[in-house]
């Protein structure tokens, strides 16, 4: 970074008034300030290390956010309680991924939005952005640099689930990022009140200095109101080849829930290219930290902590994998794990020999095991590499995510959390002879809890193909009978009113589903906050010439379709939508489009999980001769030849 943080017209009427602003900086090192701030007087702090009053001045004229990313600005957004209130406030992002929207300033109704009087936002870099603002009155500097953080990315809520969290210390940010309501504490506690309650269900401190665990006495948790979870330190590897570094070593359990989380609404698969235009990159250790190197150039330097950002994501895209080296580890062994799992949830395809021990403990079992998984041979080949890049990813996010993290960690504390959403799937058909067909599909799914409205469109609800399918299902079927004549959309609203779930999954009678494509569904649901979500049409199976086909769809990416026997839509933007038009055909194509004018978000996720069966022409709502399929064809295969992920035996 090089250029001026804040504009020069607010910059200067700051000088002329000799004001002092309050600065956070988040993955910028402080010591580059005089050069950001010229001729501003200026008190800062870095979220990794500040405590819950870091400034010493309580009503700064103006406070600057500067983060290196949209991540590391998330990460500014979970301390964002200890941020003064000031009238002018200025973000700073040096750098943002290909994907990345400019930001805006949406600020709730109750906090500070009618009090904004002035608004900028502006290029900082090549693909950085600047936003400033001016308000009325002094505002909460950690309810704006929430609002940038939320306008960024799909989720229109920044909210986790259950539990709330405490961060008791520094050097926990990375926690629960991106959460403006997590509360933020002294080691010891207590956590904070609002209205006479805890703000928190569950706290989380780092036992930095307390190798043996013991944290009883005078450190110890003074809060009996709220749990309290300590977590192993990031102790780095200097510190353990110290004097007395046996003792740190011997005392470190390196499990998955010592591990900060990945997050997965910042570090995802999004912008992840099937065609990759560059070769194999390395990670390689240089000056103490790790740095993923390619044909010489540097493309990331991993930070310190070992946090993987949207940038360093964005840069790796266009290399058709990284081949990791744990001999040396980065700067210890949680910072060397936490970036892994990070590349991992990223969908960055990766090589590795088999992890050391320790390296292996905080992986865990399943995603130590995926590392080995492929050779050289399978990044070559781009499908291979994607469905690699897939398993890796599911993995990462379902292990290593925050609200998997989370979710953990209250087990571990005796915290309950209320169960994860039902999907309701629903599923029409006019044809009682694939009913079998079709909830057989379903019954393979896994990784969600789901029931089925099994929609009868003109089909009798007592054919003995129907009857003993139901039977015979494993999850609770709701069977909803229409009559023939009744428009295709009206049926499935019917069929909605009857579903229990937060979401609605649309699902077909005569397409093959791979066992987690609705556990697929909701991973990429909770990373894009997007509300409906869906595979990209790929594969398809053209049974009068028993030829399998793979289309070029680009996937992860928010688009304006998806295959549209494969969506989840939240209940609630159902219903807001009204629900399908009442007509015949095309009912998936209204929907969309609806969604999209009414401000909501639709994300393509990969196509891997599912292939579409088309037979004469006639037999679907989507009507198109076998020519059209062929002519659009990226590779073709003789017979039915699915996805591996698909796991399909015939």
């Amino acid at each position: 970074m090089t250029a001026a943080v804040m504009p020069a017209a607010m910059a200067a009427r700051l000088t002329r008034k000799g004001a002092k602003i309050a600065v956070a900086v988040a993955g910028v090192d402080p010591a580059d300030l005089d050069g950001l701030l010229p001729g501003i007087a200026y008190e800062a702090a870095d979220v990794d290390a500040m405590g819950p009053d870091p400034w010493v001045a309580a009503d700064p004229a103006a406070f600057v956010l500067l983060a290196r990313t949209p991540t590391d600005l998330r990460r500014a957004v979970t301390l964002g309680t200890a941020f003064p209130a000031a009238a002018f406030a200025c973000v700073v992002i040096a750098e943002a991924p290909p994907w990345c929207d400019a930001p805006g300033l949406p600020l709730s109704p109750g906090l500070g939005r009618r009090l904004l009087r002035e608004l900028a936002v502006t290029r900082y870099g090549g693909t950085g952005w600047r936003l400033t603002a001016r308000f009325s009155e002094p505002v909460p500097a950690g309810e704006v640099a929430a609002a940038v953080a939320r306008s960024l990315g799909g989720h229109h809520l920044a909210a986790y689930p259950l539990p709330t969290a405490d961060l008791a210390g520094t050097g926990l940010a990375a926690w629960r990022p991106g959460d403006p309501n997590a509360a933020f504490s002294d080691a010891r506690g207590p956590a904070p009140d609002r209205s006479d309650v805890p703000t928190a269900d569950l706290a989380v401190r780092a036992e930095e200095g307390h190798e043996d665990g013991d944290r009883d006495g005078e450190d110890g948790w003074i809060d009996p109101r709220v749990p309290a979870v300590d977590v192993a330190p990031a102790v780095s590897w200097e510190r353990l080849g110290a004097p007395g570094g046996y003792a740190a070593l011997r005392a470190l359990t390196i499990e998955p829930d010592a591990v900060p989380p990945v997050d997965e609404r910042s570090v995802n698969p999004r912008g992840f290219l099937k065609r990759p235009s560059r070769p194999i990159a390395d990670l390689v250790q240089h000056d103490g930290r790790w740095e993923i190197r390619q044909e010489g150039a540097t493309l990331v330097r991993l930070a310190r902590f070992g946090g993987v950002t949207d940038a360093d994501v964005g840069r790796l895209r266009r290399a058709r994998g990284v081949r990791l080296s744990w001999h040396p580890a980065h700067t210890g062994p949680i910072a060397a794990v936490h970036a892994v799992a990070g590349l991992a949830a990223a969908g960055v395809p990766l090589l590795s020999d088999p992890p050391p021990g320790w390296a292996a403990g905080g992986l865990g079992p399943e995603l130590s095991a995926l590392l080995t998984a492929a050779t050289e041979e399978d990044l070559a080949d781009d499908l291979r590499r994607e469905e690699h890049s897939v398993l890796l990813r599911r993995t990462a996010l379902t292990h290593h995510g925050t609200t998997a993290r989370w979710r953990a960690l209250a087990a571990r504390a005796g915290v309950p959390v209320p169960d994860p959403p039902t999907i309701s799937v629903i599923m029409c058909t006019r044809r009682a002879a694939l009913v079998p067909f079709a909830l057989g599909q379903i019954a393979r799914q896994r990784g969600v809890d789901l029931e089925v409205i099994l929609t009868l469109h003109g089909v009798p609800a007592g054919a003995p193909e129907v009857a003993a399918a139901v039977r015979n299902f494993p999850w609770p079927v709701t069977i909803v009978e229409a009559g023939a004549d009744l428009p295709f959309g009206a049926v499935l609203n019917r069929a909605a009113s009857r579903a229990g779930g937060a979401y609605l999954s649309k699902w077909d009678d005569d397409d093959w589903y791979g066992p987690d494509h609705l556990a697929d569904m909701a991973l990429a649901r909770a990373y894009s906050g997007a509300e409906l979500v869906g595979a990209a049409s790929e594969f398809f199976y053209l049974r009068q010439i028993d030829v399998t086909i793979r289309r070029d769809w680009t996937s992860e990416t928010m688009s304006n379709h998806v295959a549209g026997g494969t969506f989840v839509v939240s209940r609630s933007a159902f219903e807001a939508l009204g629900g399908f038009r009442p007509v015949a055909r095309a009912v998936d194509v209204h929907l969309f489009q609806d969604l999209l004018r009414a401000g909501g978000a639709i994300y393509r996720t990969h196509g891997l999980g599912f292939v579409a069966r088309r037979a004469a022409r006639g037999g679907h709502t989507w009507r198109e001769p076998v020519g059209y399929f062929l002519a659009r064809a990226k590779e073709q295969w003789r017979g039915f030849r699915p996805s591996r992920l698909m796991e399909w035996e015939q």
